[in-house]
């Protein structure tokens, strides 16, 4: 009875250090995965460098996804109102405004930012994201109402991106591809490839300022895709420009959601409500630097006509509202 007793015990011991050697193996395991390095796919994929990111949408639709569960993100921005404003103009020369005020928003994409887009950003890959590249024979077929209803989320890839003329007047906006279909623009002279032609001395760079301020702070940017069967409208607000102005005249990617997506034209009424009253009140030799035509510089109603006239887009459009622009 005591070898039988003694049979169990011993049987026992043994499977409990079987136990606890599998543990440690386990345990081991474990430990040596965690400290392994990211997978090479990873490593390899580069870093977004973003000029533009609405955090706020994108905090939005995360907690939509995540049911309400997201990270809170704060994003630091500066207001500076000085009676001295001077910005330099690339290597070409400088400009600076005295007793005037301009609000800048020095916006930074934080971290967690980063972080939370790009979280977004794997969701939508994994659910109804829908992908296509400008220039693509394909490109409007991909963005069809079928395919991409209103509400689809989509990335334009491989785009440029355009502004009406009359956005020069803002610094940051100079590096654009002003193009326009209204016959009362043309390139402006405000514009970092036109520089030769820039007026400098305070009057002049008070009329810019004067036509800013009263444009406002955060004003809507008709930025457009122009394709050879349809508009890409991609409406968004001055205050989520995040990176370097010189974007703009690089290829990016387009992230956002589709609000409008029709075959019989499109009128931005909300940027025209924007921009016309302080172009009404603008001096001549502003509306000259702003890519004004001779023909419309004396004419409130030729003016307004023109401005009318570039934020009309006939036929195929599709609106976009930005989540984010990076290349």
């Amino acid at each position: 009875m005591r070898s039988s007793l003694w049979s169990a015990l011993r049987s026992r011991f043994a499977f409990l250090l079987a136990g606890i050697v599998l543990g440690i193996i386990v345990v081991s395991y474990v430990s040596s995965r965690s400290d392994r390095p990211p997978k090479q796919a990873d490593r390899r994929r580069k870093p977004y460098e973003y000029f533009y990111l609405d955090s706020g949408r994108v905090d939005s639709y995360l907690g939509e996804l995540n049911e309400g569960n997201v990270r809170s993100v704060r994003r630091s921005e500066t207001e500076t109102s000085d009676a001295s404003l001077g910005f330099q103009l690339d290597t070409v020369g400088s400009a600076t405004a005295s007793r005037s005020k301009q609000l800048t928003v020095n916006a930074v994409v934080t971290k967690s930012e980063a972080d939370n887009f790009y979280s977004l950003l794997e969701q939508l890959q994994h659910g109804s994201l829908t992908t296509a590249s400008a220039g693509s024979p394909t490109l409007s077929q991909r963005l069809s109402a079928a395919t991409v209803p209103v509400g689809a989320m989509v990335r334009i890839e491989n785009a440029f991106v355009q502004l009406p003329p009359y956005l020069a007047a803002y610094p940051l906006l100079r590096y654009a591809r002003f193009e326009t279909p209204s016959h009362a623009f043309e390139a402006p002279r405000l514009s970092q490839y036109r520089l030769s032609r820039y007026k400098t001395g305070s009057a002049a760079e008070k009329a810019r300022l004067s036509f800013i301020k009263k444009v406002g702070s955060n004003p809507r940017l008709p930025f457009i895709i122009k394709e050879p069967a349809m508009t890409i409208v991609i409406p968004s607000r001055f205050a989520d420009l995040t990176g370097d102005p010189s974007l703009l005249s690089a290829r990016l990617t387009i992230v956002g959601k589709v609000v409008f997506n029709v075959y019989h034209g499109f009128g931005d009424g909300a940027s025209e409500d924007t921009y016309l009253p302080a172009l009404l009140e603008a001096p001549t030799g502003l509306l000259r630097e702003l890519g004004v035509r001779p023909s419309a510089l004396y004419s409130k109603q030729t003016l307004f006509k023109g401005l009318s006239q570039s934020l009309t887009f006939p036929g195929r459009v599709v609106e976009v509202v930005p989540v984010a622009m990076y290349n």
